[in-house]
C-alpha cells in the first residue's frame, strides 16, 4: 500500500508524547500497607519514570556479541524449546535481553522488606501489531517462559518475581508499537496466609523500529496505541496528510503544518521546469531521510507519467546530487527524462512505502 503527498488544511491534534527511556530500567511497584494500595514507577538509572508516560525503545537492527549489543533483532533458533516464542524457526524476533543490551534494558527492582515470598506479576493483556505475540522468559539454563500469548492469555501468564533486583528477557515478534499490561499481588509476612490486594494494570509502552519510535514521540498513552489515530494510513490532524506521509516527510501528527519542524523546509514535494541543453525538463524536489543508526522504515520513489491512469506513473532515478540539510536529512532533486513539448502534458508525485 502506497501515498502520495495531499493538501494542507489548517488543524491540529495537540497531545503530550511519551518519552523515551535508554538506559537500565528497573520495574518497581510499590505497595501502601495502610491504604492497600499499590503505586507503579520506572527506575531509569535510579530516575523515577511514570511508566503511563514512558516507552522502551528497541532497535530493528541484528544484535551483535553480548559485550556490544547494536540492536534487538535475533532469529528464533529451530528446537522446540522455543516454540512458546510463537513464530517458526528463523524468524525474526526482537528481544529486550536478560543481559545488558547497552539500550534500553528492562528489569525489575528490589521488592519492599515486607515481603517474603517471591511477588506475583500477572499478565492483564497485550496490544501490539496484528498476528505479533509477545513472552516472557529467562534463558539460563535453558529457556524458561512465564508468560506467552502464543497460546493466548490465561491465569498461567505468571512471573513469580524474586524478591532481589534481576532482570528477564522480553520478547515480540513483530517490530511495530506495543503495550504489555500487568497487575503484581504479594504476600505480607511468613507463607502465603496474608496475600495483599492486587494491583491496577500498570502499561508499559514499547517502540521496535525507526517508524514506531517516531509514533511514540509524538503521541501520548491515551492516543498511541488507538489504530483510529495513531497508524499509518490515518490523518489525525485533518492536514491533508496521513501519517506515514508525515514520517517520510518529516511533519508533525498531531499538529497541521506547512513546514516541517525537522528539516525546517516544506512538507510538500514541489515542481519546477529546468532547461538543460535544448531541452526543458520537469523536476520535482523533496526531503527525505537519511539512514541513520536505525534503518529507515519507508522507500521514495519518484515517478512521472502524461496521464493520471494507475498504470502509466514510472519510477525515474535521475537524481541531482542530494543536499545535506542536517545528519536526519537531505533533499532530493529528480528531473523526468522525458522532455516538455510545446503540446506535452506530464504529472509528477513522490510515492511512499512502509517498510
Amino acid at each position: 500500500m502506497n501515498h502520495q503527498i495531499a493538501i494542507i488544511s489548517l488543524l491540529s491534534l495537540p497531545c503530550l508524547a511519551l518519552e523515551p527511556i535508554i538506559g537500565h530500567i528497573d520495574i518497581d511497584p510499590s505497595y501502601n500497607t495502610t491504604t492497600q494500595l499499590w503505586t507503579w514507577r520506572l527506575l531509569d538509572d535510579d530516575v523515577a519514570k511514570n511508566p503511563e508516560q514512558s516507552f522502551m525503545p528497541g532497535r530493528d537492527i541484528v544484535s551483535g556479541p553480548s559485550n556490544a549489543r547494536t540492536g534487538e533483532r535475533y532469529t528464533r533458533p529451530a528446537s522446540s524449546t522455543w516454540d512458546f516464542i510463537g513464530t517458526a524457526a528463523g524468524q525474526n524476533v526482537w528481544i529486550y535481553t536478560q543481559s545488558n543490551n547497552g539500550y534500553s534494558w528492562l528489569g525489575f527492582a528490589d521488592a519492599q522488606n515486607i515481603f517474603t515470598q517471591p511477588l506475583q506479576l500477572r499478565l492483564a493483556g497485550v496490544d501490539g501489531p496484528p498476528g505479533g505475540h509477545f513472552s516472557l522468559y529467562f534463558t539460563t539454563p535453558s529457556p524458561q517462559f512465564y508468560m506467552s500469548t502464543s497460546d493466548g492469555i490465561s491465569s498461567t501468564d505468571v512471573f513469580p518475581k524474586p524478591l532481589e533486583h534481576n532482570h528477564i528477557n522480553w520478547a515480540f515478534t513483530r517490530k511495530g508499537m506495543w503495550r504489555v499490561r500487568l497487575t503484581v499481588n504479594g504476600f505480607i509476612g511468613s507463607g502465603t496466609s496474608q496475600p495483599t490486594t492486587t494491583s491496577q494494570e500498570v502499561p508499559l509502552y514499547f517502540a521496535i523500529g525507526h517508524r514506531a519510535q517516531w509514533r511514540a514521540n509524538h503521541y501520548s498513552h491515551s492516543t498511541v496505541m488507538n489504530e483510529a489515530i495513531a497508524s499509518d494510513f490515518v490523518d489525525a490532524d485533518g492536514d491533508g496528510m496521513v501519517n506515514l506521509l508525515e514520517y517520510a516527510f518529516g511533519g508533525n501528527p498531531t499538529i497541521a503544518s506547512a513546514l516541517s519542524t525537522e528539516h525546517g523546509g516544506p512538507l510538500q514535494p514541489a515542481l519546477r521546469i529546468t532547461q538543460n541543453g535544448p531541452d526543458r525538463f520537469m523536476e520535482i524536489q523533496f526531503y527525505r531521510r537519511r539512514a541513520g543508526t536505525q534503518p529507515i522504515e519507508a522507500s521514495y520513489e519518484a515517478q512521472f507519467s502524461s496521464s493520471l491512469a494507475h498504470a502509466d506513473w514510472q519510477t525515474q532515478t535521475i537524481t541531482l546530487t542530494p543536499e545535506t540539510i542536517n545528519p536526519q536529512w537531505e533533499r532530493v532533486t529528480v528531473r523526468d527524462s522525458q522532455p516538455l513539448t510545446a503540446r506535452s502534458k506530464r504529472f509528477a508525485r513522490i510515492r511512499i512505502t512502509p517498510l
